[in-house]
């Protein structure tokens, strides 16, 4: 029973839709309306506030994502290689990319993700920064590092298994992180593919880019047609 509290606690407090919140709170905006449509510290960073949308993101990081991990481990008592903590992190980021106060709306969970690496597994944590940062400041596209740090996590989970004796079972925990964030991208908030567009297109582009357009910048500071 306290497993089954921990993982329906790990969904609902993922779930929780600070950026929706504070977006309402200070600017009263539905952030679904703008940029991405994400629920998340990006698309706060751009329309609502750059602090606010650093108080989202360490908000996703910390209690998000690294504090049910931690409940587990030093609540429960459950070890990093139970393979019954490995739901909880996922469970985490499942909330957040499908929240259920937001009618299964959320974000793309990245923000989730990375509390949930450092708290399983500081290791896999560096690997994933080590990869995806550098990336980031060469070209500037979040989304396709994200996709490739993330791809790469599985075969970092099973080097790091052999040279550092990490936990077997953090493999399979990369490939469902893996497998949640694809399936947001792809499924988006629900929302229909854009008028005028190539199904194939707007699906390379949300596996890749994590957009539906190719231009960035007409994505990201998108507004309703109402606020133009």
């Amino acid at each position: 029973m306290e497993i089954a509290g921990l993982y329906v606690l790990a969904y609902l407090l993922g779930g929780v839709p600070t950026a929706f919140v504070l977006g309402k709170l200070v600017k009263g905006v539905d952030i679904r309306g703008y940029g991405s449509g994400n629920v998340g510290g990006s698309n706060v960073f751009y329309h609502v506030g750059k602090r606010w949308g650093v108080l989202v993101a360490v908000l996703e990081i910390v209690v998000k994502g690294a504090l049910p991990v931690y409940i587990g481990q030093y609540a429960l008592g459950l070890d990093r290689s139970s393979p019954l903590l490995v739901g909880v992190p996922l469970l985490a980021v499942a909330g957040h990319n499908w929240s259920p106060y937001l009618k299964f709306q959320g974000g793309r969970g990245v923000g989730v993700v990375v509390g949930t690496l450092f708290a399983m597994s500081p290791w896999l944590f560096l690997a994933f920064m080590a990869v995806g940062l550098p990336g980031w400041a060469v070209t500037r596209s979040m989304g396709v590092w994200v996709l490739i740090t993330l791809t790469l996590l599985p075969l970092w989970a099973v080097l790091l298994a052999v040279l550092r004796d990490e936990p077997t079972v953090l493999s399979f925990y990369c490939v469902g992180l893996l497998g949640l964030v694809v399936a947001k991208r792809l499924l988006s908030n629900w929302t229909p593919l854009p008028e005028g567009s190539r199904k194939r297109r707007v699906l390379f582009n949300r596996l890749f880019r994590d957009r539906d357009v190719d231009d960035r910048a007409e994505w990201v500071h998108r507004i309703p047609r109402s606020s133009e």
